[in-house]
């Protein structure tokens, strides 16, 4: 089982130009390709958006900081 979870705050003079050009569905977008992509036999590739949210329906505003979770299971096949 892999897990990355992804809280708002970088340095900006350490992360490359990929990263600080992009929003945070950009990021958890990157971290799944970076899995699927490599030889370590990821399977079932998900991301989630866990960020505490106000109110109902399709635009609610996040409450304090965003929250997103790539997770992935790594297949027996590369063990």
């Amino acid at each position: 089982f892999f897990g990355w979870v992804h809280l708002f705050g970088i340095f900006e003079s350490k992360a490359v130009g990929l990263w600080t050009g992009a929003d945070d569905v950009d990021h958890a977008y990157l971290v799944g390709s970076y899995l699927h992509y490599s030889k370590g036999g990821f399977e079932n590739i998900k991301a989630q958006d866990l960020s505490t949210r106000k109110g109902k329906g399709k635009d609610r505003p996040v409450v304090g900081d965003p929250l997103y979770a790539v997770t992935a299971i790594r297949s027996d096949k590369t063990m």
